[in-house]
């Protein structure tokens, strides 16, 4: 009697932003073009050229012209093979079909295990601060002016008609106590000033700053969606893609 066996699939299950860390920062997968001239790894990146120098000599006496002298590229360690897996591959070889500005976002990041920065339409308000040859180098900018506070006979007037002391629990003159530490200046008809001083605000980013930051989140996303679409149409051996968890525009989830 024959027996059927139910097949388990081993694979891995990642989201795009994990695999590609792993193929770039850990297999180091795109290190194939370390050794390339400009010319070569532009051409690489499109899959024109073989994962590697040109054979033909061309390459080894371009380098012997620039450094003057014969260069001995070394290699692997005898009996340790140097290899990168094919699922880490496929993830570089498809990085290199991208437009340039993407393919050096979904770079630098995937070796980093970064996402970009991005920021919200409406920007937070912070204390200003200019620099300063202070210690510190940076110091608060404050603003005041005066303004007209009531004299402290009408101070007392109202707290009798609330029905409060004008003695603390202390025994302490409560006006003159809550007065403490502020800056009156007096006129001739009795009326008076207190100095009022404050910290001004302005916006934590510009819209040039948030233009940008969100423009390259932005460029980032499409490079990863399209390297998702390129990936999936393919195939992986080892690992199963999930999709993409990053939100395309996460600045419409907090303006």
């Amino acid at each position: 009697m024959a027996l059927a066996f139910a097949r388990c699939d081993t694979r891995r299950h990642l989201d795009l932003e994990t695999l590609v860390t792993w193929a770039l920062r850990d297999q180091q997968a795109d290190r194939v073009q370390s050794g390339l001239f400009d010319i070569e790894a532009a051409a690489n990146d499109h899959g024109w050229e073989p994962q590697g120098v040109s054979g033909d000599g061309v390459a080894e006496l371009l380098r012997r012209h620039e450094v003057g002298d014969r260069v001995d590229g070394g290699g692997p360690v005898r009996g340790i093979a140097v290899t990168v897996h094919p699922d880490a591959e496929a993830v570089a070889n498809a990085v290199g079909w991208l437009d340039p500005w993407q393919r050096r976002l979904v770079r630098f990041h995937g070796r980093s295990g970064t996402r970009p920065d991005w920021l919200p339409l409406v920007p937070a308000m912070v204390a200003v601060k200019r620099p300063s040859e202070a210690r510190g180098r940076y110091r608060h900018v404050t603003a005041e002016r005066w303004e007209f506070v009531p004299t402290r006979s009408e101070l007392a007037k109202r707290y009798v008609l609330r029905g409060q002391s004008l003695f603390d629990a202390r025994g302490q003159r409560r006006i003159v106590e809550e007065e403490r530490g502020f800056h009156f200046r007096t006129f001739g008809d009795g009326r008076r000033q207190v100095q009022v001083k404050w910290c001004p605000l302005e916006p934590a980013h510009s819209d040039a700053e948030i233009v940008e930051a969100n423009t390259d989140y932005a460029g980032w996303h499409a490079g990863m969606t399209e390297l998702l679409e390129r990936i999936g149409g393919w195939g992986l051996r080892d690992h199963v893609l999930t999709g993409i968890s990053a939100p395309a525009a996460p600045w419409e989830y907090n303006p």
